[in-house]
């Protein structure tokens, strides 16, 4: 088997390192993803819960 040379070597890194970044940031989005729908469902339940602070009438 022939051994692999320099710019073969660096071209796999180069894919690999590609392949990892992507993972990286589709991980990053799906967090901030749900830290958004978290604060939205936060401040929709804040928004909704100020009349139940009122006295009755």
């Amino acid at each position: 088997m022939q051994e692999p040379d320099f710019w073969a070597t660096s071209a796999e890194a180069m894919e690999l390192t590609i392949a990892g970044n992507r993972l990286i940031a589709r991980e990053i989005a799906g967090l901030v993803g749900t830290i958004w729908h978290r604060l939205g469902s936060a401040l929709t339940a804040m928004m909704t819960s100020e009349h139940r602070h009122l006295p009755p009438i």
